[in-house]
């Protein structure tokens, strides 16, 4: 499906596109959240800090509160950089590189580590520095990397926090006899073992989270991309319930044979009308008798296949499968006419006269054409013989003609109806008996 539209296509076909923009805005939203995170512990803290300098707590470890602030102070504004540059990645970038990512991941990481092992020297047992509340930040990068929607950044991204924090410990861990159940934190390295171990796990479980995440938006963009292609076939001619089909589907119409009942309808005198009038009054014309005949097609699962200028092709029966075709079609043709009599009346439109022909039958529907183009097609005899019905209108002075095939179909009879008996259609050998509704 990632092909679906552009397969042949060098360039960024649009799933490529909509995923990687996906991926800049997640991004942008973890350095956002970063960015509150890191902006409200350098204000929480400033204020602890004082309170801590206040009841001379930290005589002999001054430094420690220097260092966190400048910590602190620093992923402010590096966040917020971040935060600002994404936005700008967006307008103008169509993928921010893999490699930033992991650049980025390695960068808040060691520079943790790094003031962790800083702040560490400022005390007489440095060892007390992996037991402070600054190790929970290794789990908020870990936890955020989901956003990264890549599960090898969330993976090394864990791996590298448990490592950092094994050779830190392993390194400011102090030898001597246990004597004080206090000592197995400070002088064995088993518990750091076990918090190495909590580290890489969270990084793993991330990863799994963001897997699961990057196939639930490529899910989505994939139904974005095959509603576009539906777009692309069918224009906007579809109705809510036959796009529903088709994108259970795909968008994949494979060609088969179908039952279909085949609609066509002309304006009457439109050539007439065009020649008297400017190209703005047909076009609003046209816009205002289509809008009534598209609306009224799709409330009976109907699709308009072409628009012939004067006139147009609907299908009913496919793509969407319907119970009776032949009775949505009739119904769509009645209506139609009912509406269009009520815009005359209205004085809406000029005066319209409309001349509909339906036929049911077997035809080949789906999609024809190439991997970078391809139109829904409708093909068989029942198209033509539907377009020659309805150019019997004009010598029976009818508005709507069906054939026996329908009329075998339908449920109800209108009171209106006559028979026309049988007819020779152009082009065809064996005669068609055909039925006058309005």
């Amino acid at each position: 499906m990632k092909k679906f539209l552009f397969s042949n296509n060098p360039a960024l076909t649009y799933f490529d596109i909509q995923f990687e923009q996906e991926n800049i805005r997640r991004e942008r939203q973890r350095a956002g959240v970063l960015l509150f995170f890191f902006t409200i512990s350098f204000l929480s803290y400033a204020l602890f800090a004082k309170t801590v300098y206040q009841l001379n707590y930290l005589n002999g470890h001054e430094g420690v509160p220097q260092i966190i602030f400048l910590y602190l102070a620093f992923m402010t504004f590096y966040e917020l950089t971040v935060w600002l540059s994404m936005k700008y990645l967006l307008k103008v970038m169509n993928k921010m590189p893999l490699v930033a990512k992991f650049g980025n991941a390695t960068l808040e990481i060691t520079l943790l580590t790094l003031v962790m092992y800083f702040a560490g020297q400022e005390y007489n047992h440095p060892i007390l520095i992996v037991l402070s509340p600054l190790v929970y930040i290794y789990f908020i990068f870990i936890i955020l990397s989901t956003l990264r929607l890549s599960f090898a950044v969330s993976l090394w991204t864990g791996l590298l926090a448990g490592l950092e924090y094994f050779f830190l410990s392993y390194h400011l861990i102090e030898s001597g006899t246990i004597v004080s159940e206090h000592d197995i934190y400070t002088k064995q390295m088993f518990s750091y073992l076990l918090k190495t171990f909590s580290l890489v796990f969270g990084g793993l479980s991330a990863g799994y989270v963001a897997t699961q995440i990057r196939k639930s938006i490529q899910l989505s963009i994939e139904r974005m991309e095959t509603q576009e292609h539906i777009v692309e076939m069918f224009g906007q001619q579809v109705s809510p319930e036959v796009a529903q089909v088709m994108l259970e589907q795909n968008g994949i119409l494979k060609a088969k044979h179908q039952k279909v009942s085949i609609m066509f309808l002309d304006i009457r005198n439109f050539t007439l009308y065009a020649d008297k009038h400017t190209a703005e009054e047909v076009m609003d014309y046209q816009n205002a008798f289509f809008e009534v005949v598209v609306n009224t097609v799709n409330e009976y699962n109907g699709i308009v296949n072409q628009f012939l200028g004067d006139g147009c092709m609907v299908t009913f029966g496919a793509p969407i499968n319907l119970e009776n075709p032949s009775e949505n079609a009739v119904k769509a043709g009645l209506a139609i006419i009912e509406k269009i009599l009520k815009m005359n009346e209205l004085g809406t439109i000029p005066n319209t006269g409309v001349g509909i022909g339906i036929h049911t039958g077997d035809a080949v529907v789906g999609n024809i054409g190439t991997d970078s183009r391809q139109q829904y097609n409708i093909t068989g005899n029942v198209v033509i013989q539907a377009a020659r019905i309805e150019q019997l209108n004009k010598k029976y002075q009818s508005q709507l003609l069906i054939s026996q095939e329908v009329m075998d179909e339908i449920s109800a009879i209108p009171i209106d109806t006559k028979q026309v008996g049988s007819v020779k259609l152009k082009g065809m050998e064996n005669e068609m008996f055909l039925w006058k509704l309005a």
